[in-house]
């Protein structure tokens, strides 16, 4: 499916699986949670003050006169100038519903993510291959991942049909995109597979994965 549009599923309209995420959304709001939840690795994890609503209740209880609204207000005051720690749950249930299918749309790797400091265990989550050496090309065991023949590359490329994508054929073949897309430059390079140019029907945010056909 093209980058952009809507990628839809049959949900029960009445939950969400995961807190502040329902999973159809449109690929502009996947990828604006991917990018907040990658804003907010290593940010503060020390209570945050709302400063506006402080000064409210401040007013707020100079103004009250009844005793039993006053103790309340200072309750609420109390509790403002505690601050609230930040809850980035919302982001993250997105990043692991949505990120491994945006990759692959995008020949993003997982370690390209592991240099941003996203943690392995929320990788695996989301559905990446990673080893907790965070070694680039590692296998699932941990061990750099055996070359794939290019006729395997060949008969995978042409499994998919008149018109595929990176992702496609990464998927296939269970590799990393950034991986795979070395082995299609050489297929472009040979003739045996031809780059059609960027997906047309593509109208999200971002560049345009590209498409191709076997030869």
């Amino acid at each position: 499916m093209p980058v952009g549009q809507p990628r839809t599923r049959v949900v029960n309209s009445a939950t969400c699986p995961l807190a502040g995420y329902c999973p159809n959304m449109a690929t502009k709001k996947i990828e604006d949670g991917i990018r907040s939840y990658l804003g907010s690795i290593g940010s503060t994890s020390k209570p945050m003050v709302d400063r506006e609503a402080v000064k409210s209740l401040k007013t707020q209880v100079r103004n009250t006169a009844d005793p039993i609204e006053k103790l309340r207000l200072l309750a609420a005051l109390e509790d403002e100038r505690a601050g609230r720690m930040p809850d980035h749950s919302a982001h993250e249930a997105v990043f692991v519903a949505e990120a491994k299918a945006w990759a692959a749309d995008e020949g993003i790797s997982a370690s390209a993510f592991q240099s941003l400091k996203v943690p392995d265990d929320v990788l695996r989550a989301a559905g990446f291959s990673v080893s907790s050496s965070r070694s680039t090309g590692s296998t699932r065991t941990g061990g750099r991942a055996q070359k794939i023949p290019m006729e395997d590359v060949q008969a995978a490329a042409r499994s998919l049909g008149a018109q595929w994508k990176l992702g496609d054929l990464a998927g296939a073949l269970d590799r990393e995109p950034a991986t795979i897309r070395n082995y299609v430059n050489k297929l472009v390079a040979d003739g045996s597979v031809k780059d059609l140019g960027d997906d047309p029907q593509h109208n999200g945010r971002g560049r345009a994965p590209k498409l191709y056909t076997s030869r």
